[in-house]
């Protein structure tokens, strides 16, 4: 099955490589929009891609309406919407009714209120047409703010991000966030149906993970413990995924780099082969991180003084 998948742009860079880890072969790369084969359906995980769509066709956008005189008609109602995404604004509402009236003139049933089909056409660099199958429900996000959790503490990563970190990590296995904090990144995991642990070495801070965890319906997957000599396993994790604490002073870069250090060597050995570590720092830290091949480095700006760094990494 051949697919578009609709992408966030806040931080589309990250939300690319979530889409490739739902496609077996990605064939097309255009703004917001990828075009692959699925290899992976099950959108309610998405946390970076609002949309998926069956793809239908992608064109030229003066070619649109001669495309719609030839495609297939469903047997039940049908629209068409239109999404902007280039630099070029077209009139939406204008060239909805005019594929909509082709449609009609075929005689397909159309119904702009309750249609059974939605012609999805994306308006980037060129057009790509499908029927839509999925749209991503932004405002559970919203409701799953950190401060919204009944325990918060200042500078936990938003749902969103959590969970295209956690789809990019596994599709299946269990899940380690060795730092957990207030939980984010293990309700995610919890609420994606993945089996989780995470370790945080503070009790008041555990004992408030496990009262979010209680909120959202997870269990109690916590215990309490050091990041840099974990009670677990050699090879029993199938991700890691987990938010560094960052430096507010130079006085703690020591400590802070030992650790990076000592719990980076941790996350190897408890790390099954071939599978990804994925984690943010404020620091560049390639150096610490000499026993994983980095796939990727990405950067987000917070504000002028905060930039995160996130890397994706491969136990090879």
């Amino acid at each position: 099955m051949r697919i578009i998948l609709y992408l966030s742009g806040e931080f589309e860079e990250l939300a690319r490589i979530e889409a490739e880890t739902f496609l077996s072969r990605v064939l097309l790369a255009d703004r917001q929009i990828t075009v692959g084969e699925c290899g992976f359906n099950r959108f309610e995980r998405f946390g970076l891609i609002h949309e998926a769509s069956l793809h239908l066709f992608s064109c030229e956008s003066n070619e649109l309406h001669d495309f719609f005189r030839e495609v297939e008609i469903p047997d039940g109602k049908c629209c068409v919407r239109v999404r902007n995404i280039g630099e070029k604004k077209a009139d939406s509402t204008k060239l909805e009714r005019e594929l909509g009236a082709i449609l009609w003139k075929r005689g397909a049933k159309i119904s702009v209120s309750n249609p059974e089909y939605i012609y999805r056409v994306y308006l980037a660099n060129k057009a790509h047409v499908g029927i839509l199958l999925h749209v991503t429900d932004r405002k559970q996000f919203l409701e799953r703010r950190p401060d919204l959790k009944p325990f918060f503490r200042p500078g936990a990563i938003l749902p969103r991000l959590a969970r295209s970190l956690v789809n990019i990590a596994l599709k299946e296995g269990t899940l380690l966030d060795p730092m957990c904090g207030t939980g984010t990144i293990i309700i995610e995991a919890g609420l994606m149906g993945l089996n989780f642990l995470g370790i945080e070495a503070y009790s008041n801070i555990a004992r408030g993970c496990k009262i979010n965890l209680h909120h959202y319906g997870l269990p109690s997957n916590i215990l309490i413990g050091d990041a840099r000599n974990l009670p677990l396993k050699d090879e029993s994790v199938d991700a890691i995924v987990t938010d560094f604490p960052y430096l507010q002073s130079t006085k703690a870069l020591g400590d802070l780099l030992d650790l990076y250090e000592k719990s980076l060597s941790e996350f190897k050995r408890v790390l099954k082969p071939n599978c990804r570590l994925i984690f943010i720092s404020n620091l560049d830290v390639e150096e610490t991180v000499k026993n994983f091949e980095i796939k990727y480095k990405l950067y987000q700006r917070l504000h002028k003084s905060l930039t995160r760094r996130i890397y994706i990494c491969l136990n090879s």
